[in-house]
């Protein structure tokens, strides 16, 4: 009866070289992606949804638009965001 031991050790040293290799790799970049954004500051943001962002909340006319903003501004302050889709 074959054990787990036996079938690791029939790997040659070059299939756990490109394994290591190949998680590491995945691990720097996962933890990259992950912490690339955490030490940015951004401005106040609208409340948004997924994949649509900031778009269901936002007025339809270019009058109720202006309103909207300077209404935002009195919120948020003079500089916010506005989510316009997914990222």
């Amino acid at each position: 009866m074959a054990s787990i031991f036996t079938c690791i050790t029939e790997f040659s040293m070059e299939y756990w070289l490109v394994f290591g290799a190949v998680f590491l790799t995945t691990y720097f970049l996962y933890r990259r992606h992950n912490f690339s954004d955490s030490g940015r500051k951004l401005p106040p943001a609208m409340p948004s949804l997924p994949i649509v962002g900031s778009l269901p909340f936002l007025p339809t006319t270019m009058q109720d638009l202006a309103e909207f903003c300077i209404s935002s501004r009195n919120k948020l302050g003079k500089i916010f965001s506005l989510r316009l889709g997914s990222k």
